[in-house]
């Protein structure tokens, strides 16, 4: 007695209908041995190893044909094979990576990039430029930070190891001085105006402290691009949104409430003649 495709799917997860691929593309003899209960199909163990190993190489991205001539050909030079196979692997990985962090870069703002301000730009020299200017997680220094910003986001700070904890603070250490106190002058400016609820986010105390905040900005600005560049528009179309939309939401949820939030993302976005719904 063999192996049934029924066995073959319980334990190692192959369908008939991929053994049926492997049989038409010639890389499984057809005919084999029938169950003389119910003329089924069983498979011996070296069809059940053929399986598993045509499997296995699909995995990793050989063809069929490639198989096959691995299986056929006496002469298929399989060193030759595996080793282009890890290079053009490798070459994937690292595209996967670049993506990933640029997704990842996308959920914590909550904003895709746009061409807006780049002219007619092509979308392969948009995607450079896209991936050089707002991959987050591309900078060694910023990294463990922001690995704790996707913790904080996500309610997995339970996950932070000790080091984890250390590399974070880092980022905050003495070099990055002004900018931890840059970010938590952004705070009190924020949590004024979520305290402010009372008074209506289009009131002109509300607004006043708004404009409080954009001169804090534009005063404290080390970005070279950003430089005449921080309006009361952009402040509507760039820092409002962080307030209800992307992982940093998340995260300012946690200082202000979502309604603090809500309120804070309307302030910003009448400030610079928007509302927040459009």
């Amino acid at each position: 007695m063999g192996y049934t495709t029924k066995w073959i799917f319980e334990n190692l997860g192959i369908t008939i209908d991929m053994i049926r691929h492997y049989e038409k593309e010639k890389l499984m003899p057809i005919e084999g041995t029938r169950n003389p209960t119910n003329n089924y199909r069983d498979y011996s163990e070296q069809d059940v190893e053929r399986i598993w190993a045509i499997k296995l190489l699909i995995g990793i991205g050989f063809t069929t044909k490639e198989i096959r001539a691995l299986m056929e050909d006496p002469c298929f030079d399989f060193d030759s094979a595996i080793n282009q196979k890890v290079i053009e692997l490798e070459k994937e990985h690292d595209k996967n990576v670049i993506n990933l962090q640029f997704a990842k870069s996308i959920q914590l703002t909550g904003k895709v990039p746009t061409t807006s301000k780049n002219g007619g730009m092509r979308f392969k020299d948009f995607m450079k430029y896209a991936h050089d200017n707002w991959n987050f997680y591309d900078d060694p220094k910023v990294a463990p930070f922001m690995k704790g910003v996707d913790l904080i986001a996500s309610g997995k700070t339970k996950e932070l190891s000790v080091d984890d904890i250390n590399q974070i603070l880092k980022v905050y250490d003495a070099e990055h001085i002004e900018e931890t106190m840059y970010a938590m002058g952004l705070h009190g400016y924020y949590q004024v105006i979520s305290d402010m609820r009372e008074f209506g986010h289009e009131s002109d105390t509300v607004q006043r402290v708004v404009s409080l905040l954009h001169e804090y900005m534009v005063k404290n600005n080390k970005i070279p691009e950003l430089e005449g560049n921080i309006t009361p528009e952009y402040i509507a179309k760039y820092t409002a949104p962080f307030f209800i939309a992307g992982s940093l939401s998340v995260i300012h949820e946690q200082n202000y409430g979502k309604e603090g939030c809500l309120f804070i993302a309307r302030a910003l976005a009448y400030y610079g003649g928007y509302e927040i719904e459009n």
